[in-house]
């Protein structure tokens, strides 16, 4: 029997509304409105009950009680801050201390991490094994339970304020003479074995000789300032001494018999070295060659280190600093111009031009040479002081031992563009320098040892992860070690280490809340303190989600767009 439609084709059809629900679509599309809907009323309820019970406490969550007093002290805080201030206030001083841990956090552990990770891949045993066990006894330790051993083993452990531990020690300080000599020879031996393959017999036997030279000497320096009877030999130069032929003969003895020692046969060269190098040093030290002065210095105390936390140098800009500034911009760019000329040199000539020296070079040559000419004015002679509520004129000199000038007016009188204080102990607290807490202190290290132990297994990872036939490649057109993993295999590795190295990043930013378990006042302390005074809890916990999220999106953002950079791409 024939349909309608097929009787009446120009007519529509009229379809039955139920017949929609036969659509797999339109389920979909419903049981998402449902349950859309069934979490928004759940939500309203729940946020309705808590407002009504919160009403009926009169504790109505509200924004206004920022400006209320807070009437509470913070130990890590900045001269503005005191009880008199406002909540707000503290809420800034609480990010700015949790600030303070990720942003110099994220640059320490990032260092560690990336050399503990090529520490784990070293051909030495030695270097290769400690950095395995250190990396695994980190990671597989909780990270509270490592900051309560950097607070109450390590920190809690130092000497009281009175006695602190000083680096250096204040004194009179004698710089050997021949130290400086030892680092013009390693210097310009350097530079002759870069002509020698890194395996050459030669190379090895050269090396060899000065390390036993070098050590020789330094022995017998000690044998003649701490053992009785050798205070006399140096520069003894005697000839008719026996012990000094004796000395003599055996080492040709000694030199001899490397001919014959089959277990030379592989270093030979380098038996040879050590024989050669110390007689050398011996005779060197005997006759008197080596010399014995030093420079005298007079040593004061830049850190400090007690149970009360650490003093560091005050850095402080002077008037001169912009001027200096401007001198370290155009070594910047001109190194930046060298950098460039370099390259297009090395591609199109394939003359290899250090263009990383030069350009070093063009950035030291700028801040020495800005240095140099922003404080070649003379200080002046006479400077305004404030004495007995009056300001008078007096010299520079008489001024400084007179303790009249603070550190803002030694600012404005300093011709160099930095003022560097050092630390300066009063009876309680220091006066002058920079301070850091314990609290602090023990968080930043937790916080970057914990860290950069999973950073080195990332970093590890992404070296693995290039070809081996990349580094033999590289190996077998000249390049070395450390050529070949700057060039080579780091640059390929990044875009594998980069992607898990910002959930780290994400993950040290997080966990700077356990602050709280040392008592260091970070954001999540100040909060709590702020809610247990005010009673506004909800608001109190918004503010910490805004915060950390406000932080985490951000470093994620700046991965994202470092992991875009180093991507592949590809058609």
């Amino acid at each position: 029997m024939a349909t309608s439609a097929e009787i009446h084709p120009n007519i529509p059809h009229r379809r039955n509304p139920l017949d929609l629900l036969r659509d797999i679509r339109v389920i979909q599309v419903i049981g998402q409105i449902a349950f859309t809907i069934i979490i928004v009323a759940f939500l309203s309820i729940l946020v309705t009950s808590v407002f009504n019970t919160l009403q009926r406490q009169n504790l109505v969550p509200s924004f206004a009680f920022l400006d209320n007093r807070a009437g509470f002290d913070i130990g890590d805080k900045p001269e503005w801050y005191t009880q008199d201030s406002k909540f707000i206030d503290a809420f800034a001083v609480g990010v700015q201390n949790t600030l303070r841990v990720v942003s110099i956090g994220l640059v320490l552990t990032t260092i560690i991490g990336v050399f503990l990770g090529i520490f784990l891949l070293s051909t030495n045993w030695l270097v290769r094994n400690i950095s395995k066990v250190f990396v695994e006894i980190i990671r597989n330790t909780p990270l509270l339970v490592q900051l309560f051993v950097w607070y109450f083993v390590v920190m809690l452990s130092l000497p009281t304020f009175q006695e602190p531990l000083t680096i250096p020690q204040e004194g009179i300080a004698a710089i050997p003479i021949r130290l400086l000599i030892y680092v013009v020879l390693f210097v310009g031996v350097s530079r002759y074995l870069r002509r020698y393959d890194r395996h050459s017999s030669t190379r090895a036997g050269i090396i060899a000789g000065l390390a036993s030279a070098l050590i020789v000497i330094e022995f017998a320096f000690w044998l003649s300032n701490n053992v009785e009877g050798w205070s006399n030999t140096y520069g003894k130069a005697n000839f008719f001494d026996a012990s000094f032929w004796l000395y003599l003969i055996i080492s040709g003895l000694l030199l001899g018999a490397t001919r014959f020692a089959s277990l030379l046969k592989q270093n030979r060269w380098a038996g040879i070295g050590v024989i050669v190098g110390q007689l050398i040093g011996w005779l060197l030290f005997y006759f008197g060659i080596v010399p014995n002065s030093a420079f005298r210095l007079e040593m004061q105390p830049a850190i400090f280190m007690s149970i009360r936390g650490f003093a560091f140098p005050e850095v402080l800009p002077t008037t001169r600093f912009a001027e200096w500034l401007a001198f370290i911009i155009l070594g910047i760019v001109i190194a930046v111009g060298i950098w460039v000329w370099a390259g297009r040199v090395t591609e199109t000539t394939g003359r290899v031009i250090p263009r990383f020296w030069y350009a070093l070079a063009a950035i030291v040559g700028g801040i020495v040479l800005g240095w140099i000419v922003v404080g070649i004015d003379p200080a002046p002679a006479n400077v305004p002081v404030l004495q007995e509520e009056q300001i008078v004129y007096m010299p520079l000199e008489e001024a400084r031992a007179s303790n009249l000038l603070t550190s803002a007016d030694e600012a404005l009188i300093s011709r160099a563009p930095l003022l560097f204080i050092l630390p300066e102990r009063g009876r309680f607290r220091f006066d002058q320098g920079t301070e850091i807490t314990p609290e602090y202190m023990a968080l930043l290290i937790g916080l970057v040892i914990y860290t950069s132990a999973f950073i080195a297994e990332i970093v590890r990872a992404g070296i693995q992860a290039v070809p081996s036939g990349q580094v033999e490649a590289a190996r077998a057109v000249g390049l070395s070690y450390s050529q070949t993993l700057r060039m080579i295999v780091l640059p390929q590795a990044l875009r594998v280490i980069i992607p898990p190295l910002g959930n780290q990043y994400l993950n040290l930013a997080k966990n700077s809340s356990l602050a709280i378990g040392i008592a260091y006042t970070d954001l999540f302390a100040v909060t709590t303190t702020i809610m247990n005074t005010s009673g506004q809890s909800i608001v109190g916990m918004i503010i910490i989600l805004v915060v950390y999220l406000t932080m985490s999106l951000s470093i994620a953002t700046v991965m994202n767009w470092v992991n875009q950079r180093f991507q592949l791409v590809t058609r």
